[in-house]
Order: structure tokens, then sequence, then C-alpha cells
């Protein structure tokens, strides 16, 4: 019979933890989401950069997560135009860089720098999306 590898006990997240982050999240932003402002029973928390297989907790941070409907998000995963526009806007960045450094076209707050303490510096020089949704 052959030797199959011992699951790996890492540790994950306390669910506290998590909740507190949704709620910072939601004081930040309200319920809406980042593409269209709009409040949607199908929001989920997204990461703008991604966390990648295994998950990255360094990723779970505040500037790193907006509220988006995860049929937008399906878009953004599926289509090239959508994920473009995506990128362009911030609302998906590179998994190298930095959320507090990269600027987003939120719907609630206009062009900012989204920072981990909840607070959000305006950018003047910000893209400005062509299509409202």
């Amino acid at each position: 019979m052959p030797a199959y590898p011992k699951p790996s006990k890492r540790r994950k997240s306390s669910p506290a933890a998590k909740k507190t982050l949704l709620a910072e999240l939601t004081n930040r932003d309200g319920h809406v989401c980042a593409w269209t402002g709009i409040d949607d029973d199908t929001l989920v928390p997204q990461h703008r950069s991604g966390r990648g297989m295994g998950g990255d907790r360094s990723k779970n941070r505040l500037a790193n997560l907006v509220w988006l409907k995860s049929s937008i998000n399906s878009l953004i995963e599926d289509d090239p135009w959508w994920a473009e526009e995506a990128r362009r806007r911030g609302i998906k960045i590179s998994l190298h860089a930095d959320p507090t450094l990269t600027p987003i076209v939120h719907a609630v707050h206009g062009t900012v720098i989204l920072s981990d303490d909840g607070s959000i510096a305006p950018q003047l020089d910000g893209y400005t999306p062509t299509e409202p949704f």
C-alpha cells in the first residue's frame, strides 16, 4: 500500500479576524460594489491582488479588499475586456503590487489610495472609466 503524505497542519485565519476585516471593509465602503456603487445581495469580498493557490494570509488586509458583485468578478476572470478594465480601475492588481500604493477607481470614493487603517487618500490624476458598468 503506498504511503500518502499526511495533511499539513497549516494554521488557518481565525473566523473572528475575518469578521473584523469584513466589518472594517463595510465601515469603509458601505455594503456596495466597488465597480457599480450598488448594494446587492451577491456582493462578495474580493482581493485586489490575488491570493493564489493555498492562500497568502498577508493579502488579507483592508487595502487589498473591495466588495464586488460576483457576476462582475466572473466577467473579470473570463473576459479580456473586463479583465483589462479591472486592471485600469485598480480593482485587480498584480500579485506583487502593494495595494497601499496602487490607486483604485472606486464607485464610492472616486480615484483613491486605500490604506490598511481604513483611511482613503484622493488621487487627482486617476483613470476615469469610459463605461459606467
